[in-house]
């Protein structure tokens, strides 16, 4: 038998055997990380917390942690990482987010369209981002790329008028706008963006709040891009150039009213808020209707957010179909940078493909999430090892109804290291210095690389990933913190030494 399949069935071997402790072997180097793991967890500022915690030798398949691995806890984004790796399964690394254009009616020979501009969405959170960096590779994304080709394509058919409106559908069912269990309070916060079939801007508004020239004066409000049904309330002051920016907003749970107080030091740099709009869907289509207008095509009717799924039997002229970047570049923003809209959107679009698929004919789901949640716990049944399960409230680990052990994400991280698709899965992860490991591990040794996911909420820390070298990923890691009533920074200061020990125990050649 070859290396890698020995590996491979060490590995599946200990899964199988539940995570025996007798596969754990010893050595010194063994026995001082789990003395001072041990030491760390200790801390008395973790009294009440709890931890789950695994670590696995990807060489030996040794368990070189295991503290309560089975212990189901709140995950917060570390849910991603069974979204993403689902999905590029499933879908493969070039799958796209398709969103079709067409129209109803016939043009005349005037140019005037009797009928309405459709748009039928996939749920692709690509146009217009504010991750767009991640994407710079491909000519394509521009802030509006969708709608300049909207108004080249009515160009080219003729159209200087549309004697209708511009409407906007789904092409999948989905019930919610939000996550189950999403808190009310976040709803305004761009991290809880609404789930909508066409996206633009992340759907939010970008504030800039910028100091008067002394102390005492009102504050400037500007936002963009332009939403008609935005309105601003409130008064920013401009406080003394010692103090720090305490700004604070509101927006409405049905509206788009949006209240706005604090203060901002005289002479400092404009502060940017990103606020999470209401309805969505029609904050797209106006975005598209003044694109068309402004590019000179003239509109008779409104832009039109039916919150409906589009019928495929309903007669449909097509103009054209935009794509979004492939997905092994879009799960790169959802695990390095923790969108959470695209992680939600992502797994829509993976429950559409399952209902189309027919694979599954016994599955009556029909709803985009529930299908897609049905698709994850399929993938994960299937996959070799042992695990508790999990539940699966949303896709982006924003609910505290999700439940997931350290040894559950364990077996998603082994599977993905010998998966074909392993790279794209590995460099989707956040490294020290960049996303949301910006401003942690910068202290490991040089020679030793982390790929990582972080999760963070309201009493919540999690960290898994990979440790490797120049020869390959060598540990798989995973951890999470739920209850602790210490500081956050404690915990992923805790998080960040075990992952220097798991370090030093690599290069110690064990």
């Amino acid at each position: 038998m070859k290396r890698k399949q020995i590996i491979i069935a060490l590995i599946t071997a200990f899964f199988i055997a539940g995570c025996s402790p007798a596969l754990m072997g010893g050595g010194k180097h063994y026995k001082y990380l789990q003395k001072n793991v041990d030491t760390y967890l200790h801390n008395i500022y973790f009294t009440g917390s709890s931890w789950s915690i695994m670590a696995v030798d990807l060489q030996s398949g040794r368990v070189l942690l295991n503290r309560d691995a089975e212990r189901s806890l709140i995950p917060a984004s570390n849910m991603k990482l069974l979204t993403s790796a689902c999905a590029l399964e499933t879908l493969g690394p070039d799958y796209r987010f398709e969103t079709i254009i067409g129209y109803t009616g016939k043009i005349d020979s005037a140019g005037t369209l009797n009928g309405d501009l459709i748009i039928i969405g996939e749920g692709d959170p690509t146009p217009a981002t504010r991750y767009g960096h991640i994407f710079s590779s491909n000519p394509q994304i521009d802030a509006k790329d969708i709608f300049t080709s909207c108004a080249d394509e009515a160009a080219k058919k003729g159209i200087h008028t549309i004697a209708g409106d511009i409407k906007g559908y789904s092409a999948h069912y989905s019930r919610d706008k939000h996550g189950s269990g999403w808190e009310w309070n976040d709803l305004k916060q761009w991290y809880a963006a609404e789930i909508s079939p066409l996206i633009y801007t992340d759907d939010c508004i970008e504030v800039t709040i910028s100091p008067g020239d002394s102390a005492g004066v009102a504050a400037s409000i500007d936002w963009s891009p332009d939403f008609d049904d935005l309105a601003f309330y409130g008064r920013v002051n401009t406080s003394s150039s010692d103090d720090d920016p305490s700004i604070h907003f509101d927006r409405g749970l049905v509206n788009n009213i949006v209240t706005v107080w604090g203060t901002i030091p005289a002479g400092s740099e404009p502060v940017k808020r990103w606020i999470a709009v209401n309805d969505a869907l029609a904050y797209f289509l106006e975005a598209m209707y003044n694109s068309l207008e402004e590019s000179g095509i003239s509109i008779t009717g409104s832009p039109i957010a039916t919150h409906r799924q589009w019928k495929s039997g309903d007669d449909l002229n097509s103009l054209f179909i935009h794509s979004s970047p492939p997905l092994n570049q879009i799960i790169r923003v959802i695990n390095t940078d923790s969108q959470n809209l695209y992680a939600e959107t992502l797994l829509r679009a993976l429950g559409s493909e399952f209902i189309l698929s027919g694979l599954q004919p016994a599955l009556t789901v029909k709803d985009a999430f529930e299908a897609g949640a049905f698709a994850v716990e399929t993938w994960e049944e299937k996959m070799a090892g042992k695990s508790p399960g999990f539940v699966m409230a949303d896709g982006s680990g924003m609910s505290r109804r999700n439940m997931l052990s350290a040894a559950g994400i364990m077996k998603v991280l082994v599977h993905m290291n010998n998966s074909q698709y392993r790279g794209d899965f590995i460099r989707s992860l956040a490294t020290p210095g960049k996303g949301t490991l910006r401003n942690r591990l910068y202290n490991l040794p040089t020679e030793i690389s982390v790929f990582a996911k972080t999760g963070r909420m309201s009493r919540v820390r999690s960290l898994s990933g990979y440790i490797g070298n120049e020869n390959g990923m060598r540990i798989a890691f995973s951890m999470i913190c739920n209850n602790y009533l210490c500081e956050s920074s404690e915990v992923e200061a805790t998080m960040d030494n075990i992952c220097q020990l798991l370090a030093l125990y690599e290069m110690s050649g064990k």
